[in-house]
C-alpha cells in the first residue's frame, strides 16, 4: 500500500507539542480526502490534526488565554462551554498559539 505522507514523514513534521493541550503529538493513519490512505499528525487527548508549536509558545498562549489578557476567538463565550471547558480552553490556546508563533516569524524575519 502507498502512503500520500509516509509515518516517517510525518514524525519529521511533528513540531512540539499540541498547540491546543500543551501534549504529544502522533501520526495517526487515516485517509485524505480523496480517500488516499496517509499519515496526519494527530493530538489523541484532544481528538485534532494538529501542525505543533514550540512548548514556549504554548505556554505563554495559555498563561495569556487563562488570565483573561487575550482571547483569540471572542465569538466563543466562555459561559456557553461551562459543560466543556477543556474544549474552550484548548481551543483558544490553539489559536493563540498560532499567532504567536506568526508573530515570532515575522519579528525573526525582520532582523
Amino acid at each position: 500500500m502507498k502512503f500520500i505522507t509516509s509515518k516517517k514523514d510525518c514524525l519529521k513534521s511533528i513540531t512540539g507539542v499540541c498547540e491546543g493541550c500543551g501534549g504529544k503529538l502522533e501520526p495517526i493513519k487515516t485517509v485524505d480526502n480523496a480517500d488516499r490512505p496517509t499519515y496526519w499528525v494527530c493530538c489523541k487527548h484532544c481528538s485534532c490534526f494538529r501542525s505543533g508549536v514550540d512548548k514556549k509558545y504554548w505556554k505563554i498562549a495559555r498563561q495569556l488565554v487563562e488570565s483573561g489578557e487575550l482571547i483569540p476567538y471572542r465569538s466563543m463565550h466562555r459561559s456557553e462551554y461551562d459543560s466543556y471547558p477543556d474544549y474552550w480552553l484548548d481551543t483558544q490556546t490553539a489559536g493563540l498559539s498560532h499567532t504567536i508563533l506568526r508573530i515570532h516569524k515575522m519579528l525573526i524575519s525582520e532582523e
